[in-house]
């Protein structure tokens, strides 16, 4: 039984370093990815279960490091060191991270019209979104993207300059 423990605390430990990889890819590099939810209003409140999730991961790598044969005070020491860490993902994101203005997850798609869909892959659109930041109201932002949507949750979203051409699958949308 002990060693079942011991397998499931490493399987543990390895998804919370999965969860604390993908909060510093997320908001270091996330511009970068094109892969989006669909779900418009998940995808508002993702960034802050990630938030959530990699402060729970940290905390509880800093439970698994607390053994039994340790005295009760660094038992303490560990608990205390271990949740001051594990606000770092919190203050990160509500100090810092939030308030940047050109940032993907700081912007609330207001409105998305489809341009052309493709007659041969029903998948495949291009659409016009507008979005606005949630922290400067007023300014408005128009892309023109390639939606290509992989499962009914995800979908990869690349911005795109419609080029006029004779021999396209293209038909305009409605």
């Amino acid at each position: 039984m002990k060693r079942f423990y011991s397998v499931l605390q490493k399987i543990t430990a390895a998804l919370c370093g999965i969860i604390i990889s993908w909060f510093a890819v997320y908001f270091l590099r996330g511009e970068e990815f094109s892969l989006t939810f669909s779900d418009r209003v998940f995808a508002s409140y993702f960034p802050q279960i990630l938030v959530f999730a990699t402060g729970v991961s940290i905390y509880l790598l800093f439970i698994f490091q607390i053994k039994s044969n340790l005295k009760w005070w660094k038992k303490l020491l560990i608990l205390l060191i271990g949740f001051l860490f594990a606000t770092i993902p919190f203050l990160l994101y509500h100090g810092h991270f939030q308030y940047q203005e050109h940032s993907f997850w700081n912007r609330e798609i207001s409105k998305s019209k489809n341009l052309y869909f493709n007659k041969s892959h029903s998948s495949e659109t291009i659409k016009i979104i507008e979005s606005k930041s949630q922290i400067d109201t007023l300014k408005i932002e128009i892309d023109t993207i390639h939606s290509k949507q992989i499962t009914p949750y995800f979908e990869l979203q690349n911005p795109v300059k419609i080029v006029k051409s004779e021999k396209a699958n293209w038909e305009l949308g409605k």
